[in-house]
């Protein structure tokens, strides 16, 4: 069997096609209803359902026994050709480094009829970084010179508008690429919320055309969502539309803190984009420079469009204030929800 290490989402489809797996997968990454997606589908035809009780062993990763998994990896297919594994959110940081070298073992040898898929849906084996840590590193190339490795990214919001088109379609309903991305970007591209939005959309709609006023109206706005629209409002010096956004973020009972940070990032965004534009730099340029992934650059393009009449000390003073800001809501005894008030005000209040 070939040595993989990075596998594509087209490769996959092209595995589940030809019903040719290798023997073993680490699906990971921001999108969760991927990972999901394709770990239930690679375990539905490597493994007959009828045979699924003798050649299916699921693991849980928060409670592993390794001892129990060997066992399964071992194990002979029971009337069928393959026996498959699944463990799911396994942080090898957890692992002592005599249980994380026995895994690695296990994994490197596994029968030829045998595949295993280490999958994750509430771990972040990153740590918030760029790079997974280095046990799970560790674990992951173990993977690559079995098998294959899935990093799966949130897609574009204009990737997810035509599978969102699709799947309106699908259900009897239509909806246009301009609505369809506005969903996306509503859903800050993440496609289990997505998923879960379209259903209730498609639902309402029966069979009638799914709008942006539908999707203003049912879908709920995501945080970043929101802040993008407050931080326009607050650029632009619109006291009553920023009041009025606060006021939903209250009302859904939203911390100040994640209110802050997320205000924070889209002040940011428009400010690389005033820096770039008065050095004559490129949307693209930016989006390099600032490591923005595909499914993120939307937010420098929208940059580029918002900020061109703002000035570049109204946008420092803003950047300032929320700084303060933060630094006060870790320090103060103040309520955080009047300290983050407070901070709107005062951009909004800007005199040169």
């Amino acid at each position: 069997m070939d040595k993989v290490a990075a596998v594509t989402e087209n490769d996959l489809k092209l595995a589940l096609k030809n019903r040719s797996f290798l023997n073993a997968y680490y699906f990971y990454g921001k999108d969760i209803a991927a990972v999901e997606s394709y770990t239930d589908n690679f375990v539905s035809k490597i493994v007959d359902k009828e045979n699924s009780a003798y050649n299916f062993h699921a693991f849980d990763g928060k409670d592993f026994d390794i001892d129990a998994f060997s066992d399964a990896c071992e194990a002979l297919p029971f009337f069928a050709e393959h026996v498959c594994c699944t463990v799911c959110d396994l942080n090898a940081e957890t692992l002592n480094a005599d249980t994380l070298k026995q895994l690695i073992g296990i994994v490197e040898d596994l029968p030829e009829s045998t595949t295993v898929i280490f999958y994750y849906l509430s771990v972040d084996v990153t740590d918030g970084k760029k790079y997974p840590t280095a046990k799970n590193k560790k674990l992951m190339d173990s993977v690559g010179r079995s098998g294959g490795v899935c990093n799966f990214a949130l897609k574009t919001p204009a990737m997810l508008s035509k599978e969102i088109m699709s799947k309106a379609s699908a259900a009897g309903c239509g909806i246009s690429r301009e609505a369809a991305i506005f969903l996306a970007e509503q859903c800050i591209c993440d496609s289990m919320t997505i998923r879960n939005e379209l259903d209730k959309l498609t639902a309402y709609a029966a069979g009638n055309e799914i709008t942006i006023d539908m999707i203003r109206e049912l879908s709920p706005r995501q945080i970043d969502t929101t802040a993008f629209d407050l931080v326009k409002a607050i650029v632009r010096m619109d006291v009553k539309t920023a009041m009025r956004l606060m006021e939903d973020l209250r009302s859904e009972k939203t911390e100040p803190i994640p209110i802050l940070y997320a205000i924070s990032g889209n002040m940011l965004d428009l400010y690389r984009a005033r820096a770039a534009m008065s050095c004559r730099r490129s949307p693209a340029d930016v989006k390099e420079d600032f490591g923005y992934s595909r499914s993120l650059s939307f937010r420098v393009d929208n940059a580029f469009r918002d900020v061109q009449k703002i000035s570049m000390p109204h946008l420092r003073m803003c950047i300032r204030i929320l700084a303060d800001t933060d630094a006060a809501m870790k320090s103060s005894k103040t309520d955080p929800q009047i300290l983050l008030e407070e901070a709107v005000i005062r951009m909004i209040s800007f005199r040169i």
